[in-house]
This record gives structure tokens, C-alpha cells and sequence, in this order.
């Protein structure tokens, strides 16, 4: 019978440090799936492409559409979300910005454990979140609060413990060490607004839909995104934003893991070792990777047969 744990949740938690930041752009050796085409994010990466035009169109559909109790973003929370800037506006708002707090998809995962990067307790998670959604919490928290918070969404920026689900968001709760309201006191405390709004909003396979980097082909009759392609050994959510490089429309390559670790020299990333274990099962090793190379094996007992 497994022993029983009691997990204990602290009133902040500024003692975990936010993780060292990855950009999707980074993770060519997983791009297994990506779809081809033109991808090129405008200037910067790590802010939205969501234009100023584009917001307030969006505010005035969604305002029509949606059903009423539903809050959606104000024009002044829209504001607050690096647009598509200039260059000079983008490297202000980036430095204005990086004294902001992080907050990533897979701190309200439920299919992660503590250790594995979730923030809230298991009964506060929910399956799937995405960055997207958390930006539509932040923004109705501080609405219903009455606090002016200042959001930045960066959909290219990934947790390394969570590849597959780009997307990070920056808000500012704390400055100089003091919160900037009482009526959000701690980080955790916002934690568990922004669960009690996602579990009130699942993640749905329309969801993705969302946000579509500029470049990317619309879908076909407003289909969802294909599943993603989950190789034995990872845990990736079932719904991910579009520019997952996890999302596949014709499968993953069966080679998919040794032409990664070629590329990467043999080294895995962070949060992934003991993979090249896995490449017993999928056909043999290769050099560099902790196992022999695919044909050495045969050559070997082909002499030993010619010696008998």
C-alpha cells in the first residue's frame, strides 16, 4: 500500500523562483510536427501579434456573441498587452515588463504534480490549461476586483517542463516587494482566482482557436487542431495552442527521437533525461546517445559465424 502525502500550499510562493525561460524558437530539435509554411512571428517573438485593430474588432464580436455573465477584456485591459509595437515601444515595454511576475499553463496543470510544476492543489488544477485563457482570466479578475493589473502575453515563451504548451504571461503583482493592491495580496491568492476562472471555463478542442500566429493557414470549416502526436515517455496535454511544436498533421517521424539527439549532440534538454533509453524500443541507438550503433551489432555476429 503506497504511503499517503500530504501536500502543503504556502500563502505566497515568491520562494519558488520562476523557471529559466525557453522560446519555442529553441526547440528546433523537437520540431517534428510543425507545420511548414510561413511562421515568421512580426519583429519580436516573445509579444503578441494580436494588432490594436484586431483587439478592439475581437472586443466587439466577442461582446455580441458570447453569452452574458462572461466577462471579456476591457479596452483598457486590451491596452495593457504588448501589441505589435515599434521597436523602440517593444524594447521599453520588454524592460518595463521583465520586473513582472511569470505565470505559466502547467502551474494549474492537474495531470502534473508538484514536482512537476504545478502551483495550486490538485483540486484547484484543471486538465489543459493554456496561456490564452489564463490572459482571459487575468483580465476578468481585474475587472471584477477593480485593479488596474498590467498583463503582457508572450505566446513563444515555454516552461522547460512543458515544451509542448508555448505560452507565458507576465502580470504585475508586486513591485518593490510590496503588492500593488490589497485586494490581490500574493501571487498564490492569484493563483487561485485565475483557477477558479478556468475551471469555470474549460479548455475545449475549439479553444486553440483562439490565437493563431501570423502566417498560419486558417483551419479547414473552422475544424479543431489535429491531436497532438504524444510519444511514449511524454506528458503533453491533449488541447495545445496552434503553434505547439507538438502538433502534427500527418504523425511523428519514427526517427523523430535519434535525429533530435543528433542535432543536439547526443545531449538532452532539461526534464528529459533517461530518453535515450527509449531508443532501445524504437529500432536500436546511436552513437553518442548511451547505446550502439544500429548496424554494429550484425557485423559482429556475421565474423563470428565465418570463424566457427
Amino acid at each position: 500500500m503506497a504511503n499517503p502525502r500530504i501536500e502543503e500550499v504556502e500563502d505566497d510562493d515568491d520562494f519558488a523562483d520562476d523557471p529559466e525561460e525557453m522560446d519555442v524558437g529553441d526547440l528546433d530539435a523537437f520540431d517534428f510536427a510543425r507545420p511548414k509554411g510561413n511562421l515568421e512571428p512580426a519583429m519580436d517573438p516573445s509579444a503578441s501579434q494580436i494588432n490594436p485593430a484586431d483587439i478592439q474588432a475581437m472586443l466587439q464580436q466577442q461582446s455580441q456573441s458570447q453569452p452574458q455573465g462572461r466577462n471579456q477584456w476591457s479596452p483598457e485591459q486590451a491596452a495593457n498587452m504588448q501589441t505589435n509595437p515599434t521597436a523602440d515601444q517593444q524594447r521599453q515595454a520588454q524592460e518595463q515588463s521583465k520586473t513582472y511576475q511569470c505565470i505559466y499553463p502547467l502551474y494549474f496543470d492537474s495531470t502534473r504534480s508538484k514536482a512537476g510544476g504545478r502551483r495550486v492543489k490538485k483540486e484547484d488544477a484543471v486538465a489543459n490549461p493554456l496561456a490564452r485563457e489564463i490572459v482571459d482570466a487575468l483580465s476578468t479578475i481585474a475587472q471584477q476586483k477593480g485593479v488596474p493589473l498590467k498583463i503582457v502575453f508572450e505566446p513563444h515563451k515555454t516552461h522547460p517542463k512543458d515544451w509542448a504548451n508555448p505560452g507565458r504571461v507576465r502580470v504585475l503583482v508586486k513591485e518593490e516587494g510590496k503588492a500593488i493592491s490589497s485586494k490581490i495580496a500574493s501571487k498564490h491568492y492569484l493563483y487561485t482566482l485565475i483557477s477558479t476562472y478556468l475551471r469555470a471555463h474549460p479548455t475545449t478542442a475549439q479553444t486553440p482557436n483562439k490565437y493563431r500566429m501570423q502566417g498560419m493557414p486558417p483551419s479547414k470549416d473552422g475544424a479543431p487542431p489535429p491531436a497532438p502526436a504524444v510519444p511514449r515517455g511524454f506528458k503533453i496535454g491533449k488541447i495545445l495552442p496552434l503553434h505547439s511544436p507538438a502538433l502534427s498533421g500527418g504523425g511523428v517521424s519514427d526517427n523523430f527521437l535519434k535525429d533530435m539527439m543528433g542535432e543536439m549532440g547526443g545531449q538532452l534538454p532539461p526534464g528529459m533525461e533517461g530518453m535515450a533509453g527509449m531508443l532501445g524500443g524504437m529500432g536500436g541507438g546511436f552513437d553518442g546517445a548511451g547505446g550502439p550503433s544500429g548496424g554494429g551489432g550484425q557485423q559482429k555476429k556475421v565474423k563470428d559465424k565465418k570463424k566457427k
